[in-house]
């Protein structure tokens, strides 16, 4: 039985909750407005606005050249990540294991549900009923994960487009050379190949897929090294990437609104302290620890702010929550008018336990990983042992040197 990578997605689904949060509709010429202290281009456009040349990562002035109605509209990562996380939980609630590849967009194998929902179409049906209704939401199926993704972009409407199998190679072949580099739909990356191999593959005459599939494998390796390889057995029909499946998260949130909007970060950092304890203490009570944080934060004027991050140990203490957490707030660039944070308490009871070490070889194991590291993020310089090599001389100079901490 063959294994069916599924995969669901929403087209420009960062731009559609940007628009119905501003209340524009969706056939409007419409782009995604450039953050503040980034590059003054424009994001995802809606069909409209492309139709009168106007592309993602077009200068602002140039954009309203081409479409004077175009309309920017301010990004909502926050509406965006929290509407991907409801899609991400509907599909795990009919059983899959699904991997988050962007937001709106997800992949799953198919091993298993077949046989609960009583077939691959009956499957397919559930995966499109997780979308939102009114998104426009396209599902696809192949053995192979580029084929998959590729299936779910060239599906039409709410029909999904199954790839039968051994058909994949078949079905990229007229596809262009560019979907290599970036398989998901407003995505820069995630492919097998780096843009610069696509334009150097263009240039000597590959512009489609099926092209790549006919050149020998071992010139493609010699030129590209594995990324050339890779981009050759996904060519070929040969793809070997298979889903990562997130880990189910076990979500805490706490918030805070503000009765005027801060623009203090002192204030703003002593708001989030309060916010982490209430984290760390509900997440010890439920015998559990937090392996990530998620900060959100509603700006004056509508627009949201949002940060993810992956702790590098489960844990709960506030300390070093706060240190992972609030050198992160020095980028909002606005009042804020509320705060909230929400934590993945799916760690162990009780995070990694650093016990006293009582062998020699664990004692040297460690000091050698605390030295590497400090080494890493401060240079080699950092680290220094001081040796005796003139013990007669009377210059301290002379007498000592600092030599690199040898472990």
């Amino acid at each position: 039985m063959f294994v069916v990578i599924v995969v669901v997605l929403a087209p420009r689904f960062p731009l559609l909750i940007a628009l119905l949060g501003s209340g524009r509709p969706a056939d409007s010429p419409a782009a995604l407005g450039p953050e503040p202290g980034m590059p003054q281009q424009v994001g995802m456009c809606t069909p409209t606005a492309e139709a009168h040349g106007v592309r993602p990562g077009l200068r602002v002035g140039e954009a309203l050249a081409r479409c004077p109605d175009l309309e920017l509209v301010t990004p909502d990562p926050d509406g965006a990540e929290s509407a991907g996380e409801f899609i991400l939980q509907r599909l795990e609630s009919m059983g899959a294991a699904a991997e988050p590849l962007a937001p709106g967009i997800a992949c799953f194998e198919s091993r298993g549900l077949e046989r609960m929902h009583g077939g691959l179409e009956r499957v397919l049906r559930g995966a499109r009923a997780a979308l939102p209704v009114g998104a426009g939401g396209r599902v696809g199926a192949a053995l192979g994960w580029t084929a998959a993704i590729q299936a779910a972009r060239e599906a039409p409407g709410r029909d999904p487009l199954i790839i039968e199998g051994g058909r994949d190679a078949e079905f990229l072949e007229h596809l262009p050379i560019e979907r290599l580099a970036s398989p998901l739909p407003d995505v820069e990356a995630g492919g097998c190949l780096s843009p610069e191999t696509t334009a150097a593959l263009t240039a000597v005459g590959v512009r489609t897929i099926g092209r790549l599939a006919q050149m020998p494998r071992r010139s493609l390796t010699a030129r590209f090294g594995p990324a050339g390889l890779r981009g050759w057995m996904v060519a070929t029909g040969r793809d070997e990437r298979r889903p990562r499946p997130r880990q189910p998260p076990e979500p805490l949130e706490t918030a805070m609104d503000f009765p005027d909007p801060i623009a203090d970060l002192p204030a703003l950092q002593h708001a989030a302290r309060l916010l982490i304890a209430r984290l760390a203490e509900t997440a010890a009570a439920r015998g559990r620890s937090l392996r990530g944080l998620t900060l959100r934060a509603r700006l004056a004027g509508g627009r949201s702010w949002t940060r993810t991050l992956t702790l590098r140990e489960p844990g709960t203490d506030s300390t070093v929550l706060n240190d992972a957490a609030l050198p992160h707030l020095e980028a909002i660039d606005a009042p804020v008018e509320s705060l909230a944070i929400r934590g993945d308490a799916s760690g162990p009871a009780a995070g990694q336990q650093f016990t006293i070490a009582t062998h020699d070889l664990e004692k040297h194991r460690r000091i050698r990983d605390a030295v590497h590291q400090t080494r890493a993020g401060s240079g080699d310089g950092s680290v220094l042992r001081a040796i005796e090599i003139a013990p007669l001389s009377r210059l301290p100079e002379r007498r000592w040197a600092l030599v690199p901490f040898d472990t």
